[in-house]
């Protein structure tokens, strides 16, 4: 893959995920990424975000808020980073949920972050307090993978 950096900055609404979506998808093409491991990566991205807006972002309800999204080719890594503002979330402190019970009750949120978890390498989340929230995520790309 080419080395690439690229920033998205979108307002905390829904309907900026198609905007991420086309961001990462393009910016991943133009990197060389493989067809599949592009896809996982949208896929985590558009969880996370979802997740800012729905969550982290629920308790500002003056005005809109900024989504900061930095994307990242070198080598066979790909590390996406999305800054915050919202309400601090511990990753840490989250259980994987029982997916055969989560069908059973037909719940129709609540895998975001297990989504991202199985599809990226890496997951880290900081918190700096009254500043910013930052979630990296980083997907290794296979060498049989590559184009």
């Amino acid at each position: 893959m080419r080395e690439m950096k690229a920033y998205l900055v979108v307002s905390n609404e829904t309907k900026n995920l198609a905007t991420v979506r086309d961001f990462v998808l393009n910016t991943l093409k133009e990197a060389g990424a493989p067809v599949s491991c592009a896809r996982q990566i949208v896929l985590a991205v558009d969880e996370a975000v979802s997740n800012i807006i729905r969550h982290a972002y629920k308790e500002f309800s003056c005005g809109t808020r900024t989504i900061d999204i930095t994307l990242l080719t070198r080598g066979r890594c790909v590390e996406v980073i999305l800054r915050d503002s919202g309400k601090e979330f511990d990753p840490a402190t989250y259980q994987d949920p029982d997916i055969k019970e989560h069908v059973k009750q037909r719940k129709k949120y609540g895998l975001g972050l297990f989504l991202i978890r199985k599809v990226m390498d890496e997951v880290k989340y900081v918190f700096k307090s009254g500043v910013e929230n930052e979630l990296r995520m980083v997907k290794y790309v296979n060498a049989e993978e590559e184009s």
